[in-house]
């Protein structure tokens, strides 16, 4: 414990009570070293991949059992994150292919659980600089694909890659407005941050063009405007609240003009058609589907199989070889399909949960990494309309979403013990017990 406040005296020695804090658990630098490593597994395809992923969770494991007693208060705290990943494991008693069921409900119990694990060792600041150098590693792991880069490079597809280089070059961003960053880590995101966005740009991906325009500007104007409006009381939420309204206003003007198509023309602008390339006839495969086990679906891995012909027809209207593992391009889609309504009421709890803990953390502290956070938050959010990588296992999306919805859950932080009394000497100082 560090008697940490420093009291001013008049001269005279006297006996007063001084706030006591106990600072944070100092990081290892090789934790930190494999924390980049995890999260560099899931910024892009490695070499042995999977055999290192499992290495990992085994790591993890370790941890729990060691530190048990900080992991499961708040496993109890994020109770909301477990619910539909333990459905989707008793799904497995309906699922028609149960071998691959049990290990796919596993990683979803696992991905939630490894987050709050991270939380429990590690804060959020150094969270997010061991992602900032995972998404270094990446940057270099994709340069060799600079030509392919357009159909995907690394990754199966080229959204996807796209929005993986998105998440780079914003982490890249934060650190370099970031104050607190190390002085090398700040001269290393000014050389990452333009070449993540050169690599965004050569897969052609409006949408992730337009998130990327919005996330930076919103950090930042958190970074020279937001906190200064903070010190003005009651002006951050004069500006929220009037900005709701502004939206609202906006969307009673666009819902009264019928003649009008804003959805198409939006689209066009994007480089979009009406079907958001074909997606909008998987869409109508999976409501299909979902219509035949509506309450509790068809199980964990109950659709996308080999064996599976509707699965297959969606393959052939793609134009995608026999066996190919596609998703509904629609998280809410893909959970109804395979969990039912019971599985998307868990799905939407979970959401309601992150979202609800991402706006009070900023709006309680709005500092760069809350901004960030929240700014993450709202990327994945929006993605889960038109792909289904928030309704998956182990990818960065989700380490974003799950970890920042749990920063402020994280014990490695300076607390506040109580008062000590203390003796000052003559002469001004730190007081000492």
């Amino acid at each position: 414990m560090n008697i940490v406040s420093r009291i001013p005296t008049d001269g005279d020695s006297s006996l007063v009570m001084a706030k006591v804090y106990e600072e944070p658990r100092k990081i290892p630098y090789w934790e930190q070293a494999l924390i980049s490593v995890w999260f560099l597994n899931s910024f892009v395809p490695l070499p042995l991949e999977t055999p290192l992923r499992y290495l990992m969770v085994l790591w993890f494991l370790w941890l729990l059992a060691l530190h048990k007693e900080q992991v499961v208060p708040i496993v109890l705290k994020a109770w909301p994150l477990f619910l539909l990943p333990i459905f989707g494991l008793i799904s497995i008693l309906w699922s028609p292919y149960m071998g691959a069921a049990i290990r796919s409900g596993a990683l979803y119990l696992l991905t939630p659980l490894v987050a709050v694990i991270i939380i429990t060792r590690f804060d959020i600041t150094t969270i997010l600089r061991c992602m900032f150098f995972a998404g270094v590693m990446a940057i270099i792991v994709c340069i060799p694909f600079y030509d392919s880069m357009p159909s995907g490079g690394p990754y199966p597809q080229k959204n996807y890659f796209a929005q993986q280089m998105l998440f780079v070059a914003l982490l890249s961003f934060m650190t370099l407005l970031n104050e607190k960053s190390w002085p090398w880590t700040r001269l290393l995101a000014a050389l990452i941050f333009p070449i993540a966005l050169i690599f965004m740009l050569r897969a052609p991906s409006a949408t992730a063009l337009v998130f990327a325009g919005v996330g930076i500007i919103g950090l930042f104007l958190v970074k020279f405007a937001w906190q200064s409006i903070s010190k003005v009381r009651h002006l951050r939420s004069i500006i929220f609240i009037t900005g709701v309204s502004v939206v609202l206003i906006g969307a009673m003007i666009v819902l009264n003009q019928t003649h009008q198509d804003y959805v198409a023309d939006f689209l066009g602008a994007l480089g979009k058609d009406t079907t958001f390339t074909g997606r909008t006839h998987i869409w109508s495969a999976g409501r299909l589907a979902a219509e035949e086990h509506p309450i509790i679906g068809m199980g964990l891995e109950g659709f996308w199989n080999r064996a599976n012909g509707a699965a297959q027809s969606i393959n052939e209207m793609d134009f995608k070889p026999y066996g190919t593992k596609l998703t509904f391009h629609n998280a809410y889609l893909e959970v109804r399909v395979h969990l039912g309504y019971i599985g998307l009421g868990l799905y939407m709890l979970m959401w309601a949960w992150c979202g609800y803990r991402l706006l009070m953390q900023f709006f309680r502290d709005s500092s760069l990494e809350m901004s960030a956070l929240l700014v993450f938050g709202a990327i994945v959010f929006i993605s889960t309309f038109t792909e289904s990588l928030a309704w998956a296992s182990f990818n960065t999306p989700l380490n974003l979403l799950y970890l920042g919805a749990l920063a402020t859950l994280s014990p490695v932080r300076r607390t506040y013990v109580g008062k000590a009394p203390v003796y000052l000497s003559s002469s001004p100082g730190y007081a000492k017990v």
